[in-house]
């Protein structure tokens, strides 16, 4: 806690106090109590300077500011700015070695004898010179020689087997008449004829798969459909082929062996209250081993419906799809309240056909009328009972009883 500062100044008896702007916070001056701003102090009372410590943390906030605001001009600018490429040659001043030239860069061929580091190597070239030491002076423009690649010994003019195919034309093996581009390779001489980087890989039919020939396992190299990766299936099992290189073919291979597995759904029950009812059978559950086959699905309505008065019955189906709609309607004459249909589904994949009197290919749909369905109009010839009873004498019943009432209520 600061005492008391001497009087003095401009009146007899003033105070003086310390001079706590931020500015002057660090090399304080003393002014008359009646004109400073930034004191509190009176005569008889204590100095007490007004949050010192946060001015001084105020203060120590605006220095940091002002030199984060200067670094990036103090140190070159920011990380996040773009490379400068003068010349637009797509490499940056790091890179480039004369970025104001477009021709110089890391990419460009060197040329000889223009004094220039064209590909930014370091290494200027001469006429004359034999950097790899292959007995070729550089084809660079003004280099006047014949070598494809002065870096590489291996790639020159030279053609030592003398056939007409050097390495700089992609000879592999330019001690070797029989390899070179273009020539068909010869299984078993552990030679890379066609210069694939393999040797003895005769793939005719390009399916990635070696002929047998050269030790591979292709049946018939001249097919690119045939190889061990295809499989036997219901587009392929009666070709005469063996697609997919197991030695057997058709029916013998256990691919073609397999049928599918049938499933015709669930039975189905839908009340009928008048109109058209349309009923769907899912055969969506049957399953193929082969799923390169194409299934066709058979709906067949077992259930003669040519007994049935009174009722018009249609099978919807279509071959491609496991699916099938019945569609239902009865007249209103009809005294039957109850229509069960039977269905057999039969699923082909090209070669087999599954059998439709298995237990899991038949299915039924049964239509009934609700216990208290009411037909239209009030005919004792249409035979419509509501719990065995005419519909029309219990409507009659009915209504006399409310009849009954209504005269003993006013009686």
């Amino acid at each position: 806690m600061l005492g008391e500062i001497p009087g003095g100044g401009d009146g007899e008896g003033s105070l003086k106090c310390r001079n706590l702007s931020p500015l002057t916070l660090l090399s304080p001056l003393t002014y008359n109590c009646a004109s400073a701003p930034h004191c509190r102090c009176s005569e008889g009372l204590t100095v007490m300077p007004r949050f010192p410590l946060l001015r001084l943390l105020t203060y120590l906030l605006f220095l940091s500011v002002v030199v984060v605001a200067i670094t990036p001009v103090a140190y070159g600018g920011s990380e996040d700015e773009e490379p400068v490429d003068a010349d637009e040659d797509g490499f940056s001043e790091d890179e480039d070695c004369d970025d104001d030239d477009a021709s110089v860069n890391p990419d460009a061929e060197e040329v000889c004898d223009d004094a220039i580091d064209n590909d930014c190597d370091g290494v200027e070239w001469v006429v004359g010179q034999d950097l790899d030491g292959d007995g070729y002076t550089p084809a660079n423009s003004g280099c006047e020689g014949t070598d494809c690649d002065d870096t590489d010994a291996s790639l020159n003019q030279d053609d030592a087997d003398e056939d007409d195919v050097t390495s700089c034309n992609g000879d592999c093996d330019d001690n070797e008449p029989l390899a070179g581009p273009g020539e068909d390779e010869i299984c078993g001489d552990t030679i890379d004829n066609d210069c694939s980087g393999v040797a003895d890989d005769l793939d005719e039919d390009l399916d990635s798969y070696i002929a047998p020939e050269c030790g591979g396992d292709d049946c018939d190299d001249s097919e690119a459909t045939v190889n061990p990766a295809m499989t036997e299936g219901s587009a392929t099992c009666a070709d005469g082929v063996d697609n997919d290189c197991d030695l057997l073919a058709d029916a013998e291979d256990e691919d073609c062996l397999e049928e599918p597995e049938v499933d015709a759904g669930i039975d189905q029950n839908e009340r009928y209250v008048g109109g058209t009812v349309l009923i769907a059978l899912d055969g969506s559950g049957t399953t193929d081993f082969n799923e390169t086959d194409v299934l066709s699905y058979t709906w067949t309505l077992e259930t003669d419906v040519s007994a049935m008065d009174g009722v018009t019955v249609e099978l919807i189906t279509d071959s491609a799809s496991p699916y099938a709609y019945l569609r239902f309607q009865a007249e209103p004459t009809s005294a039957e309240s109850e229509w069960v249909f039977d269905f057999s589904l039969s699923v082909s994949d090209g070669l087999h056909s599954t059998d439709p009197t298995l237990p899991e290919a038949q299915v039924t749909a049964r239509v009934f009328r609700p216990s208290n369905y009411i037909e239209p109009g009030c005919s004792l010839g249409q035979g419509s009972r509501l719990g065995g009873v005419p519909a029309c004498l219990l409507l009659a019943g009915l209504a006399l009883v409310g009849l009954r009432r209504r005269r003993a209520t006013h009686g």
